[in-house]
């Protein structure tokens, strides 16, 4: 008996699904040749995977540059716990040569004015066991003057000497400050945001002491990681937003865009300063899966099931080839969730509605031994033209076929790889 289909429009969002909002009436250029192609893989029935969700990234460090081709000049570097603090001196360009004489063109004066590179070098270099000899062999081919600091040489603001010769070639300096209590953490509201729908960057700051005249900053880089514009940002409570929906458009291109996040302020008296980047999806949607459902078991002339089939209503704004996935799951004794087939369909589709259907077949879902009510995970919609995400319902909106014994799925269809897989005892359920 066939259900009725499901709509997505009201389906609340899990972690790690990707929704487009407003289509855009755009025709892809690539990738859209004719043609339905329908296809059935079987899996090792191993548990799913948990979703992937917008990651927290954390920082306790910053990044000061000089840029090639300045004059001398000096820098403020505001150290809040100098206790094994690093302060990083990477020359840019590539030639070693000019490079290490740009790096003796530098000198570091702690809070209280006195020299300390000298010394924060040498244990630099002890701490790491390293020299440039080993540091070539490990792959770091720059010279990276690695200046480590200590207790006794006291927070504040240190003071780098950036020498002409320094200068002319550019300087970056990184701090960081594995020891201190302020942190900078940053979260994309999502994965993939879209033309329209809101997004932005969460940005907390955490600290054991009060934090005074705190200023949040905001930059976009674009997928050729070019400085692109700021963003601008919001506290809402606690955090901080950097809304980066506002200054985004469906003229943007498609790929993967970078946010740098710096904050500065004072704790206890003492500046500081934090710099981290995430990065999120950015796309131009031109489909969405609108509903999905009417899942069945299709039967062969002797009643044995051949197929396990769901429809999905795909809804298209422009000409492109699309493409739907989803993975067929069953439950083990234990009630956990296994892979045990996947399908995938795709054809050239125009405006409009359109129906595709997963077809997942049989023999490959009774390989694991796992019989029952198969259920529907990880259904997503994907542009071939454009090679990006459009749509992904991770819980694929809890379609669940009838229950089926094993004994009446026919036998898989034999095929090399199959094969080898069945010799190395793939299918068999594991703890």
């Amino acid at each position: 008996m066939n259900s009725k289909l499901r709509s997505t429009a009201s389906t609340p969002l899990a972690a790690g699904d990707v929704a487009p909002g407003r289509l855009f009436a755009r025709d892809a250029r690539e990738g859209v040749a004719p043609g339905l192609v329908s296809v059935s893989n079987p899996t090792a029935p191993e548990p799913l995977a948990a979703p992937a969700v917008p990651e927290t990234r954390r920082s306790k460090s910053t990044l000061l540059h000089v840029a090639p081709g300045s004059a001398a000049t000096q820098l403020t570097l505001p150290i809040t716990t100098p206790d094994d603090a690093w302060v990083m001196l990477i020359p840019k360009g590539s030639d070693a040569k000019v490079a290490e004489e740009a790096l003796r063109d530098v000198a570091m004066f702690d809070a209280r004015g006195l020299r300390a590179d000298v010394r924060a070098s040498r244990d630099g270099s002890a701490q790491l066991g390293a020299d440039a000899d080993r540091l070539k062999a490990e792959g770091i081919s720059k010279p990276i003057s690695m200046l480590r600091l200590n207790r006794e040489m006291g927070q504040g603001l240190y003071k780098l000497q950036v020498g002409p010769k320094a200068a002319k070639v550019g300087l970056a300096v990184e701090i960081r400050e594995p020891s201190s209590s302020i942190e900078l953490a940053i979260t994309p509201s999502a994965m993939q945001l879209s033309p329209e729908a809101e997004g932005y960057v969460a940005v907390e700051l955490g600290s054991d002491v009060a934090l005074e005249r705190v200023k949040v900053e905001a930059t976009l880089y674009t997928p050729r990681y070019e400085r692109d514009r700021t963003v601008p940002v919001v506290k809402v409570g606690k955090e901080y937003r950097a809304m980066v929906s506002r200054v985004m458009t469906d003229r943007d291109e498609t790929g993967t865009w970078m946010v740098e996040v710096h904050a500065t302020g004072v704790a206890n008296g003492q500046t500081f300063d934090r710099l981290e980047q995430t990065a999120f999806g950015y796309v131009v949607p031109t489909a969405r899966i609108a509903s999905v459902g009417r899942e069945r078991l299709v039967r062969d002339g002797s009643g044995r099931v051949e197929a396990l089939e769901v429809d999905v209503v795909v809804e298209s704004q422009g000409l492109d080839r699309y493409e739907v996935t989803g993975t067929l799951v069953a439950t083990d004794g234990k009630g956990m969730e296994r892979a045990v087939a996947e399908a995938q369909v795709t054809d050239q589709l125009r405006a409009g509605s359109h129906v595709l259907t997963l077809r997942f077949d049989a023999g490959h879902a009774g390989l694991a031994k796992l019989g029952g009510s198969y259920a529907l995970r990880g259904l997503q919609l994907y542009s071939l033209g454009t090679n990006t995400l459009y749509h992904r319902l991770n819980r694929g909106l809890d379609v669940r076929f009838p229950a089926v014994r094993v004994e009446e799925l026919v036998a898989p269809k034999l095929t090399p790889a199959l094969e080898t897989m069945m010799r190395e005892d793939a299918f068999k359920v594991r703890e």
